[in-house]
């Protein structure tokens, strides 16, 4: 594992990383922060690869609840993920959207019917954390409709979990966490933002962030939670609101939500994919939820611009609650 610095910088009128206020070792992971206008922003330093290009793996939806939770009882937790842990960890960043909080909580929606009050309502044991850590996961999207499900204290368990586990977080609905996260990657700073159709003024606050990382890094990227659940085409207000973002400065657009593969497009040249689908879930009643999209960004610096070029890998779903590459 790399070191993590902490930096802390302030930036005043027309200038920004002015003063470098202290230099702290911590552990044996690498974390700086860098103060920009009035908060702080998290950045982390990582290898890069000999060619100078950056591999950054995205995943859609994880949920580690209901019938999932009852295979990781069954098997143990790391076989609901062993099909792809290769794959997960070959990348140089691996990104996914936690969808639910990590908390102690006995779980109430385990063995409910479709339908039930609790059958919608997650908590993810505690163990979760560290199955994420041990499987490459670096950073995960909190900005999702099932992340309070047991309230400002689940959110606050499940910041505490990812913590502990060296795992960076996006998205906090108490907005206690600043954004962008910057993650730096053999000198590459890459940024990320989240949105979430479920927080109010929400938009505002992902376009701030997005301008302020375009100041701050070599490529931004928005993770946004967003849509109609099993509809593969976005409804119009979420193309806007892509279009918004990559205005404001988004060089590659990831969305989750709907649990089906999701269309895709380029705005002004920007990569945009609307949902990339389940990626750990108990949804089996069709092939459209049962296969997800996994995309692999590789970031490459060119000039005054990164490109990104990007590749998308099918993800199943299996009736035993584990995860595996392919899908028919």
């Amino acid at each position: 594992m790399t070191r993590f610095l902490l930096i802390g910088a302030a930036t005043f009128a027309g200038s920004f990383l002015a003063t470098v206020l202290a230099i702290v070792a911590l552990a044996h992971l690498e974390f700086a922060r860098i103060e920009v206008a009035d908060f702080s922003v998290p950045v982390a330093t990582a290898e890069g690869n000999r060619d100078g290009s950056v591999r950054v793996l995205f995943v859609g939806d994880l949920m580690f609840d209901r019938y999932i939770r009852t295979a990781m009882a069954r098997d143990g937790g790391d076989a609901v993920l062993a099909g792809v842990r290769e794959f997960l960890q070959d990348a140089d960043l691996t990104v996914g959207n936690l969808e639910g909080p990590i908390t102690p909580h006995a779980s109430v929606s385990q063995g409910s019917n479709v339908g039930d009050p609790t059958n919608m309502r997650f908590t993810f044991d505690p163990s979760v954390a560290g199955l994420l850590a041990r499987h490459g996961f670096d950073l995960v999207s909190l900005g999702n409709n099932h992340i309070r499900d047991f309230g400002t204290a689940g959110v606050v368990t499940s910041r505490d979990a990812l913590d502990a586990a060296g795992i960076a977080y996006v998205g906090d609905p108490t907005g206690m966490t600043p954004e962008p996260s910057i993650r730096t990657v053999g000198g590459m700073r890459i940024a990320f933002v989240a949105y979430s159709d479920f927080v109010a003024g929400d938009a505002d606050r992902a376009t701030l962030a997005i301008e302020t990382a375009e100041r701050i890094a070599d490529a931004t990227v928005l993770v946004a939670h967003w849509g109609d659940e099993y509809e593969v085409e976005p409804p119009q207000r979420v193309r806007e609101l892509a279009r918004r973002f990559v205005a404001s400065g988004a060089d590659l657009v990831i969305g989750t939500h709907s649990h089906v593969i999701g269309a895709s497009e380029r705005i002004s040249g920007v990569p945009v994919y609307y949902s990339l689908g389940n990626f750990v879930f108990d949804q089996y009643f069709s092939s459209d939820v049962r296969c997800g999209l996994a995309v692999t960004a590789t970031f490459l610096q060119g000039g005054d611009r990164v490109r990104i070029e990007t590749e998308g890998t099918r993800i199943g779903m299996r009736e035993d609650g584990h995860t595996a590459l392919g899908c028919s």
